[in-house]
């Protein structure tokens, strides 16, 4: 007798679709095949024919600000939003402690906080920002922390404001050539905006007494990203490391994502749903300042087709739980920018995405599962059903309608960017290694079983 059976699906493997079953026994997938060739289960769950896919995988996650206290709410709520959306692991920042003292001791520290209170799977990445931060890497590498995120849209002014250090070409290249000593998964990930051109137009709209929104998007033009993306790609051919670019918002990135590509340069490039959805133009206004900004239409249909035709790797939610009051308090050019928008992702990307035939369902577990568990070295583990993979599992209804609410998205945040958007998909079933964690929405378990992901090795 096994320990789950999901019946009557379309199952999406690596493989391809098969219309049948997958088997559990201890966490892990046992067998896929048709209905007829599953053996008893405890527990046996009726697909519906809707499609059965891996647990997502989401590469870009912040998990609170900065203090322990709040690490440990956001993990639990941020969690629940994950599990109710058919996110079953995902890969964040660390930011309680004192972000530029030596770090390893915060991280090990985390790893026993998540494993008490995240209802779902997790990772950690790191930050970088001193030169005692490079010598952790030998020992972040042990603890299963393979990235290193570069914030390279600070000034030294506007990161001590803060609490950041301004990092330089050099202290990247450095870092760089320590990571690529350990070959994959680590990699470096790039926040890309050059900001004393960022400072230069801010200073300047302040001067004119702009305070409006579109004001924040023509502050940081698209040449800022693509500039440093640019860049890190001629660091990662000198150097060897992979570099990982976060959030891409704009077509020109898009093709110097190409053009390296073509050149030979190991480099991954990253999405986001709101980069796919929404423009400068939102009615959102203040609460969808984010970094990058929004962009144009055009720029939506040019990142759809890079979605489509392979340039992006991955889909992540940059999730940035942040409350309406204090948006609403920062303005313009104050506080921290950032959206939420975990529980988000697969709503959208099958109302935008699959179901509007840009992508195929295939494609979408590449972007969503597959992809960033491979980048991170936890594939097959994570990332597919196949035999001896985590049982890590969403029911998926691609014909469900449903409207997008700060309510039932079930995140910290009080506030969605998406409030009212009528959306076509949703996930009806999580599982967590085997363990059914939500249902229609909703948490269906009261502890917490999230586990701390390694690599493989």
């Amino acid at each position: 007798m096994e320990d789950l059976v999901i019946k009557n699906g379309l199952v999406v493997t690596p493989q391809g679709i098969v219309r049948g079953s997958l088997a559990v026994r201890n966490e892990k997938i046992l067998l896929v095949g048709d209905d007829d060739s599953m053996p008893k289960a405890n527990l046996e769950v009726d697909a519906e024919e809707n499609y059965v896919l891996p647990g997502l995988v989401d590469p870009h996650v912040h998990f609170g600000r900065a203090t322990e206290e709040d690490f440990t709410t956001y993990l639990r709520t941020e969690s629940t939003s994950a599990a109710a959306s058919g996110v079953t692991t995902f890969m964040g920042f660390v930011r309680f402690g004192e972000i530029l003292e030596r770090r390893l001791s915060v991280y090990r520290k985390g790893k026993g906080v998540g494993n008490q209170n995240s209802f779902i799977d997790f990772k950690f990445h790191a930050y970088l920002f001193t030169e005692e931060h490079i010598e952790e890497i030998p020992q972040l590498i042990e603890e299963g922390i393979t990235s290193a995120k570069f914030m390279l849209n600070y000034t030294e002014e506007s990161a001590r404001r803060v609490g950041y250090r301004a990092v330089d070409m050099g202290f990247v290249y450095k870092a760089m050539e320590t990571l690529a000593g350990y070959g994959p998964p680590a990699l470096a990930q790039v926040h890309c905006e050059q900001p004393d051109i960022i400072t230069l137009l801010s200073d300047r709209l302040q001067a004119q007494g702009r305070n409006d929104f579109l004001a924040w998007a023509e502050s940081r033009p698209a040449v800022c990203e693509t500039i440093h993306a640019f860049s890190l790609g001629l660091i990662s051919m000198e150097t060897g490391c992979p570099v990982y670019i976060v959030h891409v918002s704009n077509k020109e990135t898009v093709d110097v994502i190409r053009y390296l590509r073509q050149r030979g340069v190991k480099i991954y490039a990253e999405t986001c749903p709101h980069y796919l959805t929404l423009t400068k133009s939102t009615p959102m206004g203040l609460l969808a300042r984010m970094s990058p900004p929004l962009r144009s239409e055009s720029d939506i249909e040019y990142l759809w087709q890079a979605v489509a035709d392979g340039t992006f790797d991955t889909i992540g939610s940059d999730h940035v739980p942040l409350m309406r009051q204090q948006k609403e308090e920062d303005g313009v050019w104050k506080g921290i920018p950032g959206v939420g928008g975990i529980g988000a992702v697969l709503p959208l990307i099958m109302t935008e995405g699959v179901n509007k035939g840009r992508i195929t369902i295939e494609r979408m577990v590449k972007l969503t599962s597959e992809n960033p568990a491979k980048i991170w070295g936890i594939y097959p583990k994570k990332g597919a059903l196949s035999p001896g993979s985590d049982a890590d599992v969403v029911i998926v209804d691609p014909d469900r309608e449903w409207v997008l609410s700060a309510d039932n998205l079930k995140s910290r945040s009080d506030y969605s960017i998406y409030e009212g958007r009528t959306v076509k998909g949703k996930a009806i079933k999580t599982f967590v290694r085997g363990k059914l964690v939500a249902e229609d929405g909703t948490l269906v378990i009261e502890t917490p079983i999230g586990e701390y992901v390694m690599p493989l090795r």
